[in-house]
């Protein structure tokens, strides 16, 4: 019996071409979902934060020989305006986040500055009995949404992944939230609003659904800011 000692044992063609098919499979499902698990990744990252914003704005509050909340920054210098706290004024109450007065790390993870808006008589010296003329609330929609609070004293939130209405951490606009009624909940969270101020927080919507959204909005409510206080022994109880 002869036996062919050059035979080689490996892949046939057809068995190659079945691995480089489940290789190329497995790659495309990886990269298909790759843009879904990073936009994941920043909102967590966003929305942790948000939560550490929160908290050293109950620091910075506390600190003070009055407790108040820091104004906004409006030049883009990360500061507070007015400098030192002075009142803040109807058109000075909303702006950029005043992340160096605060301390804390400039944009979220999409590289954005965080809007912030307060009511005016939470950027004085405040106490328990404070209850703001012009307090803010929260809505599910602009359009007959349900309303989440009615007793806001501060919002800070994150543009999102598409970033209209933002800046840059340069200082540079990014660009206008678009026209149409599409857009009507990110539009509101841009306004300058009357009595009541009102935001939106909802879900995310991408780009292709009727109603676009991706901000994400944390916001302090009197009772919170307070409790907070009298907590901290910043304020009587």
């Amino acid at each position: 019996m002869l036996i062919n000692k050059n035979s080689q044992k490996g892949f046939s063609l057809i068995e190659l071409a079945v691995v480089l098919v489940i290789i190329g499979t497995l790659i495309g499902s990886f990269i298909g979902t790759l843009g879904s698990r990073i936009d994941t990744t920043r909102r967590n990252e966003t929305r942790d934060q948000l939560e550490e914003i929160k908290i050293a704005l109950y620091g910075f509050a506390m600190s003070q020989v009055n407790p108040r909340l820091p104004c906004p920054d409006t030049d883009n210098d990360g500061v507070e305006n007015p400098v030192g706290g002075g009142v803040c004024t109807a058109e000075m109450t909303r702006g950029g986040l005043p992340w160096q007065t605060l301390g804390i790390q400039r944009g979220d993870a999409w590289g954005s500055n965080f809007s912030y808006w307060v009511n005016s008589l939470y950027s004085v010296g405040f106490d328990v009995t404070t209850n703001g003329t012009d307090i803010g609330r929260i809505v599910t929609s602009v359009n007959a949404g349900n309303n989440i609070s009615n007793n806001v004293a501060a919002v800070i939130f994150s543009h999102g992944k598409n970033q209209y209405g933002s800046t840059d951490v340069a200082g540079f606009a990014r660009s206008a939230v678009p026209a149409g009624g599409a857009y009507n909940d990110e539009r509101e969270n841009q306004d300058v609003d009357v009595a009541p101020v009102t935001f939106v927080s909802r879900s995310i919507t991408d780009e292709n659904t009727a109603v676009v959204f991706d901000d994400i909005v944390f916001w302090i409510s009197e009772f919170e800011l307070k409790g907070k206080m009298v907590q901290a022994g910043a304020l009587p109880n």
